[in-house]
């Protein structure tokens, strides 16, 4: 196949660019002008999804058989502060790509979020009504209409709480930044009254794969095994990287005034993930030592002669 992964610099494309089998052709647009080392002989191009002439060029030059659209500013408290920007970036740049995709016959997987919901019902299926309570959540539900209306046969698949190694130009998540401030001997504050089930990145990316291999359709809620606050997230952080918990303080949403407001439980059923598409969820620690083993491996690699 010939994939296009938009938002390549982010921490799914990262995974799914690493994960992606060698066989497969990969092209990844993201938005600054910098050379990003990628892997899997994956060809990068430079592309505001928002410039509609732009976006149009590159697709009537390029025949691709699948589009992993995950594009597109993801960051809940900045599109609160600037919902004009975070609709323009992710709105109007999905309603250029599914324009373009329905255009050209192209299988189109769509990644929202699980700020979909309000948090009152968990664990969430598939099914369950969306209600968001934030700017970005309701950006997201806007954009799987767009979804569903213009591609009918797409794939949209909801991860919950991504975290692993992301590229160098890439932002922190929420395991990333724990550790950087651990590692520092930073105090950290983190809430006691919000819940998910931990993503670990490359696993999210093996079921969108899977997902695609199968030639599955509709909505997907992609997820980790435990359900925990993020308190106790940071906790099992300092825990698989040998960190000092001491650091961690637990506190409640209110103690942050100023961020947009979070669903109190998003966590997933993740039932259909497990029985059609075979993907086991993971335990936090197992995702974390995962992603520590990988950081050991990168390590040793850079060290051998001739690296």
């Amino acid at each position: 196949m010939r994939v296009l992964i938009t938002g390549g610099t982010g921490l799914l494309g990262h995974a799914l660019i690493a994960t992606a089998d060698g066989k497969d052709r990969l092209s990844v647009l993201h938005l600054r002008d910098y050379t990003v080392p990628l892997i899997n002989g994956a060809e990068q191009f430079v592309v505001d999804i928002r410039e509609r002439p732009r976006l149009a060029d590159f697709f009537a030059r390029s025949h691709f058989d699948v589009v992993i659209h995950a594009a597109g500013i993801a960051n809940v408290d900045y599109v609160e502060c600037h919902p004009e920007e975070g609709w323009q970036s992710n709105v109007i740049g999905t309603q250029n790509v599914v324009d373009l995709v329905r255009k050209q016959d192209i299988k189109l997987v769509y990644i929202s979020s699980n700020a979909v919901f309000d948090g009152k019902s968990a664990p969430y299926r598939e099914s369950d009504p969306t209600n968001p309570i934030n700017r970005y959540g309701c950006i997201k539900v806007e954009c799987e209409h767009i979804v569903k209306q213009g591609c009918p046969e797409a794939t949209i698949v909801r991860p919950i709480l991504m975290y692993g190694w992301h590229a160098p130009e890439g932002r922190t998540n929420p395991a990333t930044w724990i550790i950087d401030r651990l590692r520092r001997g930073e105090q950290i504050h983190l809430v006691t009254d919000v819940y998910e089930n931990p993503l670990w990145s490359y696993h999210c990316a093996v079921a969108i794969w899977r997902l695609i291999q199968l030639g599955k359709t509709g909505t997907w809620h992609i997820a980790g095994k435990d359900i925990v606050n993020r308190y106790e997230f940071g906790k099992l952080v300092a825990q698989a990287f040998g960190l000092d918990p001491s650091l961690l303080h637990p506190v409640k949403s209110s103690f942050f005034p100023t961020i947009a407001p979070r669903p109190c439980n998003t966590s997933f059923v993740t039932d259909r993930m497990q029985g059609e598409l075979g993907v086991e969820p993971l335990s936090v620690l197992d995702g974390l030592a995962r992603m520590r083993a990988m950081a050991h491996s990168l390590n040793s690699s850079s060290r051998q002669p001739g690296r």
